[in-house]
């Protein structure tokens, strides 16, 4: 029995050690430094887990599963992703996801396990446990974060993605934000337990503050909304379960002056009262960005509704599905790879039914909320009023944000620990061949049932070196994206340093390990295309278009690239291709027009011009290429409008004015 215990408390530090380098993980060598890294301490973590579950199945003979209802959602929601990832024209990108987002089939296949694991491991040990471990980890995160709002930078960060410079170690405000807000109604469970001792609860209640100023530090709403959805589920638990006759007599009182907060909180951010005027300002401007995005989801879905695109493709039919005025609105500007909503991402990934069997999943927890809390009583409940108020707030962020693997874990994790407590499930056993046979229970009467001992079967040196090896060699595979980075980055500081062979190089094994990956052959081209090695540029920039057909930028690189070597025919095969990635950008409309025009192919370089200066007119030099199509048309009118239509938005444009001249 002790073998037994011994690794699962092994299990449960694997488990513990994940979810804090999912938080606060972080490696500068890498190209992507924050969320592949992160990705790879959740898989490896994973592994160790199964490994130990394999090394304790050979000893015992028995493998033991949780039984619950929740499979069933959970069977459907994998077999689903299968599904998706079979019917995508990029299996192997479906598979491993994007850099820095990896919500492919692999990691969701990876967090389902988790969530099975948080079932073995607590069904006889309180999850308050991983409260403690999330705590732990947002407390230096926060404490950076915090940091960076004052102005100091200890890493010395020059450029960050996306947000203010508060995002500690998430590269992100808006990914850090969430992460503090899903923890925090964990924070007010800490200081409300008293299960805890008194020094325990004010380590809570610290870590909640500065988790919360920090999230506020960011400006981002989506981790305040987060916390607030969560406290509410919190507070309202604790306040109408309670059985202290004081907190029984605050409940009125306290629930006005909660709403009352909580309107005077939704106030201040709509009006921007005082420091919250940031968070108004970031929120107007992140809803904004995103109502483009959910819109191209559901053209997307509206064409696929049933099996959906493909697992991480929205970024390969972005262009051509987005909305004409978001494409007139932003440009060549702004492009995604996610429509920044978890559910919206499902449908368009897998159609209905990705969709529907994600949120069935998303349902089974809820369902498993809601009758735990009924259930339970006194310091369980509150303990489930935590975990639940954490796994909604993941919940809520989840409606504008990203399963980024530091946020998408706890998704996983927190949704198995409130079915675990809230509907613990009894374990099925499945007895192997070669299993030691069970101790007889004595005869007689015993007052406390305790355990039966499980007897050990001979270590097998052959079937552990299978597992070990099993294990390096996954481990090896897992760590595919990492080792293709840390080439990636090498590169970077190769080149900076002005060593272009070794660049060369390193750029060459990112692409060589990371066989599905465009973004390093399109590195690699631009790397050379700024050295004038147009050929070499010219090759990698094929191989990128090769394992990304649908990559705009791609397809635009190789058509100026072909253009300036003078194969005007590949040039135009290009540029065919690019129009046919995204036909309503007014910039690439423009682009494609002006190499038709000079291809002496009028009649089409007039329609694509119309069609640009139709979606935004406010560019004199798109006027003065429509008024030159129009004009080696025999449009004399038409040009002259358009030379006209030139001079209104630039008055000093000389070559409009000298085209004016010319056709007087």
């Amino acid at each position: 029995m002790e073998f037994v215990n011994r690794t699962l408390r092994w299990q449960r530090v694997a488990l513990g050690a994940l979810l804090v380098g999912s938080a606060v993980g972080l490696w500068r060598s890498t190209y992507d430094v924050f969320n592949t890294f992160k990705a790879t301490v959740i898989v490896a973590g994973a592994l160790l887990i199964a490994a130990t579950s394999a090394l304790r199945v050979s000893r015992t003979r028995r493998l033991l599963l949780p039984a619950t209802p929740a499979w069933y959602p959970i069977g459907a929601f994998c077999l689903a992703l299968v599904v998706a990832t079979a019917a995508s024209d990029r299996p192997l990108l479906s598979i491993v996801g994007r850099p820095g987002r990896h919500t492919g089939l692999a990691l969701y296949l990876v967090y389902v396990f988790l969530f099975g694991a948080v079932l073995r491991l607590y069904r006889d040990r309180s999850p308050a446990e991983l409260a403690k471990v999330l705590m732990a980890a947002a407390a230096p995160a926060a404490g950076y974060g915090l940091l960076q709002a004052t102005g100091v930078e200890p890493l010395g960060w020059e450029t960050v993605e996306g947000g203010p410079p508060v995002f500690s170690t998430f590269g992100n405000a808006n990914f850090f934000a969430a992460y503090l807000g899903i923890v925090f109604p964990l924070c007010l469970w800490g200081g409300l337990t008293l299960s805890w001792s008194p020094a325990g609860r004010a380590a809570a209640v610290i870590v909640g503050a500065l988790s919360l100023a920090a999230a506020v530090a960011t400006t981002s709403l989506q981790g305040v909304a987060a916390a607030a959805v969560g406290t509410a589920v919190v507070g309202g638990v604790w306040l109408w379960t309670s059985q202290d006759r004081r907190v029984r007599r605050l409940r009125a009182p306290l629930t006005a002056a909660g709403v009352a907060l909580g309107f005077l909180a939704v106030t201040a951010v709509a009006t921007g009262a005082g420091p919250l005027d940031g968070v108004r300002a970031n929120a107007a401007r992140s809803l904004e960005t995103r109502l483009g995005k959910w819109e191209t989801a559901l053209l997307m879905f509206r064409d696929r509704p049933v099996l959906g695109s493909g697992l991480e493709t929205f970024a390969d039919w972005f262009h051509a599905y987005r909305p004409d005025w978001l494409a007139a609105e932003t440009g060549l500007r702004r492009t995604t790879d996610t429509p920044h909503n978890v559910p919206l991402d499902m449908l368009t990934s897998g159609g209905l039914l990705l969709a529907v069997s994600y949120l069935a999943v998303v349902g089974f927890v809820a369902w498993a909320l809601v009758v735990g809390l009924r259930r339970l009583e006194g310091e369980q409940r509150l303990l489930l009023a935590g975990l639940g108020g954490a796994w909604i707030a993941y919940q809520a962020q989840s409606l504008v944000s990203i399963d980024v693997p530091p946020l998408a874990v706890l998704n996983w994790v927190l949704g198995g620990a409130v079915v675990v407590v809230a509907t613990p499930p009894r374990l099925a056993e499945i007895t192997l061949p070669g299993a030691p046979a069970l101790p007889k229970p004595r005869p007689g009467r015993r007052r406390k049932a305790r355990p039966r001992p499980v007897p050990l079967a001979p270590a097998n040196p052959a079937l552990l070196a299978g597992v070990g090896i099993a294990t390096l060699a996954a481990l090896w595979v897992a760590t595919t994206p990492v080792r293709a980075d840390l080439a990636a980055g090498q590169a970077l500081r190769l080149g900076a340093r002005g060593d272009v062979e070794a660049a060369v190089a390193a750029y060459d094994r990112a692409a060589a390990t990371a066989v599905w990956e465009a973004r390093y052959p399109a590195q690699q081209g631009g790397f050379l295309s700024g050295l004038g090695r147009e050929e070499e540029a010219l090759a990698a920039h094929q191989e990128a278009a090769r394992r990304e057909p649908r990559g705009l930028a791609h397809a635009i690189n190789l058509a100026r690239l072909s253009a300036e070597l003078g194969r005007h025919d590949e040039a135009a095969r290009w540029y065919e291709q690019t129009l046919a990635i995204d036909p309503k950008t007014p910039e690439v409309l423009v682009e494609v027009g002006r190499h038709r025009l000079s291809r002496d192919d009028v009649e089409d370089a007039t329609a694509l011009l119309e069609r640009a200066v139709a979606l935004r007119g406010d560019e004199a030099d798109w006027w003065v290429a429509l008024g030159r199509a129009r004009s080696a048309d025999g449009d004399v009118p038409g040009a002259r409008a358009a030379f006209r239509r030139a001079l209104d938005l630039e008055p000093g444009s000389q070559e409009a004015r000298q085209a004016l001249g010319r056709l007087a």
